[in-house]
């Protein structure tokens, strides 16, 4: 009966160890499994951010646009694609650009600092604006330039168009300029010359068309070379009782308006275009 009584009482013993054992096992599985959750969701947390940075993360050079900013640029775009250069001009006049690194070029869906991309708009300052091919970072193709210029008579807008390669006019387009708005004196408002360009100097037959402020115009054809007129026997030449030479030439349809030249403006080579690209 004793010895019973020690068996019964070491079968106790076993199967209290045996729990405890089983108990300790449980909690050690409970604290493995809740650790390894913990740390899979570490993880996660971890890749999502990781994701999130890669999708917020910018190609390099790639600037980040707020609807507002790119609401303008594609408005830009549409009003240079439409040739409305008025339109441009007081777009650009009126939006106050937040950028301050130049150039920078926007393609229709993505603005990046320089200007690598082969077609869009290239600002190289807030005032100066490109638009249309490029190649190997220059105006290559058919480009528009085009800059807003605020003066005492009024505002105003240069522009050349036309074909370009290597950065300058190569090729046939025009190039001039219109006070749009403001305009306070009686001065030329429109100013505009077409012909053929050759490194953004003008070459071979010129039209030159000018009007005023009461909207009255006219229009000249001459030869240029280098960027300089060359004269022809159309010319009159004139002069005053002081020695002083002139040019005339008059104009195509109203012969009472006439183009004058001194002898010193001769040598000027102010047949070109003026908005060079130069990013410097």
């Amino acid at each position: 009966m004793r010895w019973l009584d020690r068996t019964n009482k070491n079968h106790l013993r076993i199967m209290a160890a045996l729990g405890m054992t089983a108990v300790l096992v449980l909690w050690l599985l409970g604290a493995w499994v809740f650790e390894n959750r913990k740390n899979i969701a570490e993880s996660k947390i971890e890749e999502s951010a990781v994701l999130k940075e890669s999708l917020e993360t910018k190609p390099e050079g790639e600037i980040s646009l707020s609807s507002e900013e790119k609401e303008f640029l594609d408005s830009l775009m549409l009003r240079f694609a439409s040739k409305d250069l008025e339109g441009t001009a007081r777009l650009l006049n009126s939006y106050e650009i937040p950028w301050k690194e130049f150039p920078l070029m926007y393609d229709g869906a993505v603005l990046k600092k320089g200007h690598s991309l082969s077609k869009g708009i290239v600002f190289l300052k807030p005032s100066t604006v490109f638009y249309g091919e490029f190649r190997d970072g220059l105006p290559s193709g058919f480009c528009t330039a085009l800059q807003v210029i605020s003066l005492e008579e009024g505002q105003r807008y240069d522009y050349s168009y036309g074909i370009w390669k290597n950065g300058r006019m190569n090729g046939s387009g025009a190039s001039g300029y219109n006070y749009y708005d403001g305009v306070t004196e009686d001065i030329n408002q429109l100013s505009a010359k077409e012909g053929v360009f050759l490194e953004d100097q003008m070459e071979g037959n010129v039209v030159y068309s000018s009007t005023n402020a009461g909207g009255e115009s006219a229009s000249w054809t001459f030869q240029t070379r280098e960027g300089r007129i060359v004269l022809d026997d159309r010319w009159i030449r004139d002069e005053d009782e002081t020695g002083t030479v002139t040019y005339k030439l008059m104009a195509n349809e109203e012969k009472s308006h006439a183009y004058t030249l001194t002898e010193k403006e001769l040598e000027d080579d102010r047949w070109k275009n003026f908005i060079g690209f130069e990013t410097e």
